[in-house]
């Protein structure tokens, strides 16, 4: 029996479905990129959402299929209400191998998925509209949401970074 390693990440709350995407995206190739075996050519993205940027893995199949997960999750009817003007979701990346196995005979062959680590990132959209004026309550507003999601995006990525590299129990 294998042992799964758990993973769950504080919730993340955000101002739209934009600044969900990216920082979903961020979160996911930060894990995929510390747990990413064999050599691979980073990439360096800067974010229109936050003032950070963050390092991916530079292969195609992994960003389409990362993008895919989120623009899924944030497409309509995916999300739940989570109170007024609040959605809320869950998207959860697993790590597995393949365990091919064959029986009868060695005619027929089973291939059976062992997931050895999952990760679980809640998230929290704010669909009030964005106050869009050039007023200073405006302003004030826009910035301190802004500063909040930057806070609350910053600490997950140092929660990912704690995590894998935190202690072992195996090796």
């Amino acid at each position: 029996m294998s042992q799964i390693t758990e993973h769950r990440l504080e919730e993340v709350e955000l101002w739209g479905v934009d600044q969900a995407r990216e920082a979903l995206l961020t979160v996911l190739h930060t894990i995929l990129f510390c747990r990413a075996p064999g050599p691979f050519k980073p990439e360096t993205i800067f974010l229109d959402h936050f003032e950070l940027a963050y390092a991916r893995v530079g292969s195609r199949s992994v960003i389409e299929t990362v993008d895919r997960a989120c623009d899924a999750l944030l497409s309509p009817g995916h999300l739940t209400p989570a109170g007024p003007e609040l959605l809320k979701g869950t998207v959860v990346l697993s790590f597995f191998e393949r365990i091919r196995s064959k029986a009868l005979f060695g005619i027929l062959k089973n291939e059976e998925k062992r997931v050895w680590e999952q990760w679980t990132l809640p998230i929290l959209i704010s669909t009030t509209p964005r106050p869009l004026g050039d007023d200073d309550p405006s302003r004030l507003e826009r910035s301190r949401a802004d500063a909040d999601a930057d806070r609350l995006l910053r600490a997950r990525i140092g929660d990912v970074h704690r995590l894998v590299n935190g202690p072992l129990d195996h090796v």
